[in-house]
């Protein structure tokens, strides 16, 4: 059945875009409309009607919503927004609550230039109130801020406002809304409101946020608090080496992704190439921050583009110094080999003393010539060395956790179709997707989720095809972010794999949308 233009519905986060009520959303209310009527006592907002009495400032009273049936009105706005901390803590706390069962309204602020935080955060509903009070005060809102002229600007600035959630509901569907939020918080309080999220929220929003986007464009140092980006450095820190690789080569980025298919990486590796099967190649980047070459390929590391300047601000050395302390501390090497342009000296502070250091022109002779001899001098008789395997099964371990280790005994490495697979006997377990740097589960491997209970959602009683939609879902595992590698199930019995489009939360709470893109299905016994 094709799906209708109510079912489309798309989440990112705390944030919700689709159709309801005939309405797109995020959405502005035009308050001398249909949509929001005054009544003598009441008042009707899209359809549903509230009781109409005075509400005194949330915080000094003991009630801060009015509830009704889909929608949740947030009131005093204005007053809220003066005090970013409180209204982020209220407005996430409802999201967890209610979850994506109701629509938030946060009454009284339509300032265009607040829309995407304030989306990002988790509301749905804005009205023109305050779009008519700067309008009637002559301020004009354009891409660059606010400008005073000699008229009433109110269409231009509901146009501007509407092109503002045109642009949000595009960024909610491709998952691109971080980076609409980074270059639209062009006023101070968006920035506040952002890095507050970013900073005392991170765990909530890291529970929400995609497992990948379609790219990072990281253009500002807030970049570096992307619920995704901290996501992945926590994991780095708890991150363990493949087996046997045992010498550790610390090497710069390139603009190129990889980075091994860049000029500079190429003539790098030309020169290592018959000892790399002895190193643990680890790139130092911001804003991503340490990527083991075995996680090149992968998110985020392939995805993000920053502007290259050879300076480091010490935001990114605090980062970076702490990325590299923590992650030495969990893995150890025989040897440890830095090998940097000079304004990444400050790693050494955070390396074992006896480290091999090498500085200077990356590309220089001379210097791949004392790479080469540091390497070989690293390497011993008894070194053993590592197999592809090895690095596989530390993706496996970096993408689904230490509880798929166990599972694999007796674990092969097979090539079909030019495509890496894991097998056991003649059950093939993953299938590695180069393109994205990770692996695929198969009904084979399905079990060992099932059994374990993990990245598992309960569906109703049928055979998953192409799609599952949100209304046939029962339950989510919290574990599961959109795009994660996910098995479905019925009553404990396995009935498909597939990739998530929805985080757990609105898979459990939506009645429409696409919610897992199925990669195999399985007939129910």
């Amino acid at each position: 059945m094709p799906e209708k233009i109510e079912d489309k519905q798309y989440v990112m986060g705390f944030a919700w875009a689709g159709y309801l009520f005939g309405k797109k959303f995020p959405v502005l209310i035009n308050t001398f409309s249909d949509d929001y009527i005054n009544n003598d006592d009441s008042i009707d907002i899209l359809g549903e009607k509230f009781p109409k009495k005075i509400y005194y400032p949330s915080f000094l009273s003991g009630e801060k919503i009015i509830e009704g049936n889909k929608i949740i009105i947030i009131y005093n706005g204005i007053e809220l927004i003066q005090r970013p901390a409180k209204l982020i803590k209220f407005i996430i706390e409802l999201r967890k609550k209610f979850g994506f069962k109701k629509l938030l309204y946060l009454q009284g602020i339509s300032d265009p230039y607040l829309m995407p935080v304030l989306a990002y955060l988790g509301i749905d509903i804005f009205d023109d109130i305050y779009i008519r009070k700067e309008s009637r005060e002559k301020t004009k809102y354009n891409v660059a801020g606010k400008t005073v002229v000699d008229y009433d600007p109110l269409e231009e600035n509901v146009q501007f406002a509407e092109s503002i959630l045109e642009s949000i509901f595009t960024s909610i569907k491709n998952n691109t809304l971080r980076e609409v939020v980074e270059k639209i918080a062009i006023s101070g309080k968006a920035l506040e409101i952002l890095r507050i999220a970013d900073t005392e929220y991170y765990n909530d929003f890291s529970q929400v946020f995609p497992s990948r986007t379609p790219y990072i464009q990281a253009n500002s140092m807030e970049s570096l608090n992307r619920p995704d980006i901290v996501y992945y450095r926590h994991k780095i820190e708890n991150y363990k080496k493949p087996e046997h690789r045992n010498i550790a080569l610390f090497l710069p980025c390139s603009a190129k992704k990889p980075y091994s298919e860049s000029k500079t990486h190429k003539k790098i590796l030309s020169a290592i190439w018959q000892y790399r099967k002895y190193l643990h190649e680890l790139i130092i980047t911001s804003p991503v921050g340490l990527v083991p070459r075995e996680l090149e390929s992968g998110y985020p590391a392939r995805f993000y583009d920053i502007p290259v300047t050879g300076t480091w601000y010490e935001d990114e050395k605090m980062m970076m110094k702490k990325l590299v302390s923590e992650y030495m501390k969990n893995n150890s090497y025989t040897d440890v080999i830095l090998y940097i342009p000079e304004d990444l000296d400050f790693i050494k502070e955070v390396l074992p003393k006896d480290s091999k250091i090498i500085e200077g022109r990356v590309t220089d002779e001379n210097n791949l010539e004392k790479l080469v001899s540091a390497v070989k001098d690293s390497i011993t008789r008894e070194s053993e060395y590592a197999k592809k395997l090895d690095d596989y099964q530390a993706i496996l371990r970096f993408q689904f956790g230490d509880w798929i280790i166990p599972e694999f005994e007796d674990i092969k490495l097979i090539n079909s179709f030019h495509q890496d697979m894991l097998v056991k006997g003649s059950k093939i377990l993953f299938v590695y997707n180069e393109s994205i740097g990770r692996f695929s589960i198969t009904p084979e491997s399905g079990k060992f989720f099932l059994d374990n209970n993990k990245f598992n959602v309960t569906i109703d009683d049928f055979t998953p095809t192409s799609t599952v939609y949100a209304m046939g879902i029962q339950d989510a595992t919290p574990d599961i972010k959109a795009f994660d590698e996910v098995i479905m199930s019925y009553n404990n019995e396995l009935r498909g794999t597939g990739t998530a489009m929805m985080p757990y939360m609105s898979m459990i709470d939506l009645e429409n949308g696409s919610a897992i893109k199925v990669r195999s299905g399985i007939k129910k016994k």
